[in-house]
């Protein structure tokens, strides 16, 4: 393996969510190129900003560890919440058509983030062909998601939709080979309403029901998930 001199570059051989953030079928020796374009930037606090709307597209990042949401501010000046993002995720994808970010991102809790720069990464994907397809995946995973999204918000009651929210999460964590029925969330319930398209009271009367009902509870940032069964059914 070619020495590193760089201080900051990552060891994405010894990363534990290679399997998540890197296309199947690399070789030992395509990982050790991607390596030489991968930067580990210094740890965010929650609510430091990763990138702007508006900034200048250089990079994509790899959440390592923590959680990045992706939001727009709209003319009422309210904030409009496109996701969350978990350790294994890629963020900055929506900016590769135009080269300019189109939304904000902002740590939602104490985060670190690798760097991937775009011009490298082209030029590298030449030699590993199937980096330019994971480039395309990443794209093609963002537009599912957001039609999946689209109809939760217009087709789904508001118990389905706070079910769906948590029941990917679990699945999310679970895919990672976290805790998934006992986790860390630091999110608030009026962001959940906002991603959801629901009221922060809403969110909070289904929560509710949910804890009542022996299914989960939401308390202090932690999630218990008491009924996975029953989560799983109400959600899909």
């Amino acid at each position: 393996m070619t020495e590193n001199l760089n201080g900051n570059r990552s060891n994405c051989l010894q990363c534990g969510l290679q399997k998540i953030c890197f296309p199947k079928g690399l070789f030992r020796s395509d990982v050790e190129r991607l390596e030489q374009v991968v930067d580990k930037m210094p740890t965010l606090d929650r609510g430091e900003i990763l990138f702007k709307a508006g900034d200048k597209f250089k990079s994509l990042y790899a959440i390592k560890a923590g959680m990045v949401k992706i939001y727009s501010i709209n003319d009422n000046d309210e904030e409009i919440i496109h996701g969350f993002y978990l350790p294994g995720d890629v963020v900055g994808s929506e900016a590769l058509a135009d080269k300019v970010h189109l939304f904000n991102a902002v740590a939602q809790d104490v985060t670190s983030v690798c760097s991937i720069e775009m011009e490298q990464l082209q030029d590298l994907s030449k030699m590993v062909p199937n980096l330019y397809t994971h480039i395309l995946a990443i794209m093609s995973r963002d537009i599912v998601d957001g039609r999946i999204h689209n109809e939760l918000l217009t087709k789904k009651s508001a118990d389905q939709r706070v079910a769906y929210f948590l029941w990917t999460m679990v699945e999310r964590y679970q895919l990672r080979g976290y805790q998934y029925t006992q986790f860390r969330l630091n999110i608030l319930h009026k962001e959940v309403a906002s991603f959801l398209n629901l009221t922060p009271e809403t969110v909070s009367r289904v929560m509710a029901k949910m804890a009542k009902d022996d299914i989960l509870s939401w308390k202090k940032k932690e999630v218990n998930v008491l009924n996975i069964d029953r989560l799983k059914n109400l959600a899909l």
